[in-house]
């Protein structure tokens, strides 16, 4: 991993410079100020963060529509599925409803209660059409009355029509109704049935005689279409979005035929694709509850757009209710948002181009062009230039450093034309003095001969005594620097052993403090459990206040068992972390005592590092006393013999120096009258340069 990190760095240090080197290429070819291609290169970014942010914020935006959107969708179809559902409900109870009153009409009929009679006499009563067709008459319900004849049922008085548009009269109930086999055991039934090739939402009402014996039965019946049309219109009448409807699909009398759709009502629709093939319809009766994602083609070369829809199943009519709308309705609006501030953003980089080069032209060009107006000067001499510092900033510093080269520059210059003056002065006086040095040349040249043969003497035992003074020096300082390197080492010892003891402290520092913020976890988990708990209760009350009331609250029970049920997941969860919050604190608590044995280890090899470098140091003491001895009797030695050797080389240079004095004394002469003509040119040299007081001036 490292050497893969060691790799990665160099390629990126890479790639930043190259990115560096292209853009200070392409601004050194822009024929701009300074101020400008600041404002460029802001403008650039400035235009870089606010269109990323807009793609970005409409990205999030379009994805929090298409969730929320789904999420109507759901609702909706929830609420027509409710509404379905509940139309069906008030159906059957009307329909249980008429069977009574239609019973009732026989029962009116009889001179004694029908439960009470034989058999021959409930048929007889049953036999009579007049009260089914004032039944009929009176309430416009399909009504049937239907007499028994050993496991058959017929039907002996009807207003509903056959197959042919006759009344189904002497027509036999089909053993495959499931309301047969619930009123050969004298049970009601209530639900849809299939007469004659017609959905009914019926009720099958029994009539028993006084034995118990099922003599004949009662048959209420509503059209399914015809009952729940104004739910279907409702439901048709609902737009959603651009192009979002909602249809309802048979899954149970006619699988694929259409209830309602706004144009394939009646159709069968469970092998029709989208775009690519997909059997959508097929699809939804095989899973009857999801959601599916097509593409449709609304016309002849139109590009497919893609939809959605959510569907679910209405159990006991066997229908499909269904809502979908397209999805790139909904991107709509974030492409409207992203489009605003894109222009947005175009509208305001001018603006700030505007203030970024304004800004810069006061803040920069300006100033700059007056750090360039000094610096010429400076360069054409005038060292007088007023320089005035405005700001505390890069150009202020600039400005700085300009007045600090003028004043030094004004200070060297100064210093020059003032040195010129007094060596022109100065060589005046040399001139004059070689003449009066040529006399006293001769009379020193025999006293310095017989001086120079007494020192030679004195310099060679000076020699040999230095020579054995320097090896006993040697000797010290080799044994110093022996001392000095154990010394260091032993230093350099302790301080690391005193680095891994303050990393060990800090170490079982963070492991103490790791604990206790585990303990802290463990009692926010027992906070956890007992809110967890008090959510089981308070979902277990809400179950039973939604058991009682009723079928409007079902879906309120069902909210509290999934609160009961996430509030089971969380005390399980809790439990989890409670348990690995124990294993951690017992690794800790190891960590700690590990950590203890470890820190009393490493005071016990501190403590013998630091009586070892105090010994070190003693020694130390000791060599450099004895080395400071020797170097004080060496330098001694060396200074006698550098004097003797000095004096002896003084001497023969006075004997030599004494030959050569008169023509020194010429070519001193010589020199000086040079010394006078280049000061005089340094002078005209320097008179270029403008001061504010020449000293020569002052002279």
């Amino acid at each position: 991993m490292h050497k893969f990190l060691n790799m990665q760095q160099p390629a990126e240090a890479d790639a930043l410079d190259t990115t560096e080197k292209f853009l200070t290429s392409w601004l050194h070819k822009l024929q701009i100020g300074v101020a400008m291609k600041l404002g460029l290169m802001l403008v650039s970014c400035i235009g870089i963060l606010l269109v990323g942010a807009s793609f970005l914020l409409s990205s999030y935006l379009a994805t929090q529509l298409q969730d929320n959107a789904l999420e109507v969708l759901r609702s909706n179809t929830r609420i027509f599925h409710n509404n379905i559902t509940t139309e069906y409900k008030r159906v059957l109870r009307d329909a249980e409803r008429y069977s009574n009153v239609y019973i009732n009409n026989y029962q009116n009929m009889s001179p004694a209660p029908l439960h009470s009679l034989d058999e021959n006499a409930l048929k007889d009563l049953l036999n009579d059409t007049k009260i089914n067709a004032h039944f009929t008459e009176l309430t416009s319900v399909f009504a049937s009355t239907l007499v028994r004849e050993g496991d058959q049922f017929v039907r002996v008085s009807s207003t509903l029509q056959g197959k042919e548009g006759k009344i189904a009269t002497s027509t036999v109930l089909s053993h495959d109704n499931p309301a047969y086999t619930a009123l050969l055991k004298n049970k009601p039934f209530s639900g849809v049935v299939v007469i004659y090739g017609k959905q009914f939402i019926s009720h099958y009402e029994p009539i028993a005689d006084k034995f118990g014996q099922v003599v004949g039965a009662v048959a209420i019946g509503f059209d399914v279409k015809l009952a729940l049309q104004p739910v279907i219109k409702e439901l048709l009448a609902v737009h959603i979005g651009e192009g979002g409807y909602a249809y309802v699909l048979d899954a149970g009398f006619s699988p694929g035929a259409m209830v309602a759709h706004p144009t394939l009502v009646n159709q069968h629709v469970e092998n029709l694709t989208d775009a690519h093939g997909y059997k959508r319809y097929a699809d939804i009766l095989a899973r009857k509850n999801g959601t599916i994602y097509y593409e449709t083609v609304s016309g002849y070369g139109a590009a497919p757009r893609k939809r959605v829809a959510v569907f679910e199943y209405i159990d006991g009519i066997n229908w499909i209710i269904a809502t979908t709308s397209y999805v790139d309705d909904v991107a709509r609006s974030s492409n409207l948002v992203r489009n605003s501030l894109l222009l947005f953003s175009l509208l305001l980089m001018p603006v700030i181009l505007l203030l970024i080069a304004g800004t810069s032209r006061i803040l920069i060009s300006k100033r700059l062009q007056n750090v360039l107006k000094i610096s010429q000067s400076i360069s054409q001499g005038d060292l007088t230039v007023d320089i005035r510092i405005d700001h505390k900033d890069e150009i202020g510093e600039l400005l700085s450093a300009n007045e600090k080269m003028r004043a030094s520059l004004h200070a060297l210059v100064g210093g020059v034309v003032s040195h010129a003056h007094h060596v022109h002065e100065a060589a005046l006086k040399i001139t004059e003095a070689v003449d009066g040095q040529a006399s006293t040349s001769v009379e020193t040249s025999s006293s310095v001969a017989e001086i120079t043969s007494t020192m030679e003497e004195l310099s060679a035992s000076s020699t040999q005594i230095a020579e054995h003074s320097r090896a006993v020096v040697d000797i010290a300082n080799v044994t110093l620097d022996d001392c000095n390197k154990g010394s260091d080492s032993m230093g350099e010892l302790l301080t690391r052993m005193s680095d891994i003891d303050s990393d060990n402290q800090q170490s079982m520092r963070e492991i103490m403090m790791l604990g206790n913020k585990s303990k802290e976890i463990s009692r926010v988990m027992v906070i956890i459990n007992n809110v967890a708990d008090q959510t089981k209760l308070i979902a277990f009350n809400a179950a039973l206040e939604a058991s009682s009331a009723g079928e409007s609250g079902k879906r309120f029970s069902v909210v509290a068992a999934e609160i009961r049920r996430l509030a089971d997941s969380v005390t399980e969860s809790t439990f989890e972390i409670e348990n690995k919050i124990s294993e951690i604190q017992n690794s800790i608590n190891r960590l700690v005592l590990n950590a203890e044995k470890g820190s009393n280890s490493i005071k016990a090899g501190t403590k013998a590092c630091k009586v070892s470098a105090d010994r070190l140091h003693d020694i130390v003491a000791t060599a450099e006393q004895t080395s400071t001895a020797a170097m004080q009797i060496s330098l001694s030695t060396q200074q006698q013999k550098t004097a003797s050797n000095q004096v002896v080389m003084a001497l023969r240079e006075i004997v030599v120096a004494s030959n050569y004095t008169s023509q020194s004394i010429k070519d001193i002469l010589s020199i000086s009258q040079d010394m006078t003509q280049l000061s005089e040119e340094l002078n005209q040299a320097s008179g270029s340069f403008k001061l504010t007081d020449r000293p020569d001036e002052q002279a």
